[in-house]
């Protein structure tokens, strides 16, 4: 199939960096770090509602059965470890579900890659040389890794 002079068999361009990108980060030898205030909210591809608000109501619903189930202590037990949990690891664990998903989506396609570094939420750097990095979305991330890596065109 033809389309404006491609052949089906013709490289999409630009995607030798991202081959490239991909390849490194498999072998360990590029880190990629997200920004989680510019990807945990709506509007972003990788943000999901049911982290952030599922937890806690389901620990609220929780307790509340608890309440009528075992009677006051008992509740409020539950509830100081239910703010614990949301005081000291629901951040953590939302940021930790996130990571999982943006690594996930930005390696899956080019397109991927450029949506989320376009938003700001995506930041490269060599493994053996952090101050080496490449900040979105104002960094060029194929020049930095065509600079770094041979991206094989």
């Amino acid at each position: 199939v033809e389309q404006a002079g491609m052949t089906a068999e013709a490289p999409i361009p630009g995607t030798g960096a991202f081959e490239t990108l991909r390849r490194a980060h498999a072998d360990g030898r590029l880190s990629l770090f997200i920004d989680t205030y510019a990807l945990n909210r709506p509007g972003s591809p990788v943000y999901s509602p049911l982290d952030v608000f599922a937890p806690p109501m389901v620990l609220l619903a929780s307790s509340l059965t608890l309440l009528f189930a075992a009677g006051i202590i008992a509740w409020m037990v539950a509830l100081s470890l239910i703010l614990a949990y949301q005081i000291f690891a629901a951040r953590r664990v939302v940021e930790w579900r996130l990571r999982l998903r943006t690594v996930r989506a930005a390696l899956a396609s080019d397109y991927n890659f450029a949506l989320l570094w376009g938003m700001g939420g995506l930041a490269i750097a060599l493994k053996a040389w952090p101050e080496k990095n490449c900040l979105s979305p104002k960094g060029d991330w194929r020049a930095f890794i065509t600079e770094n890596f041979d991206a094989g065109g």
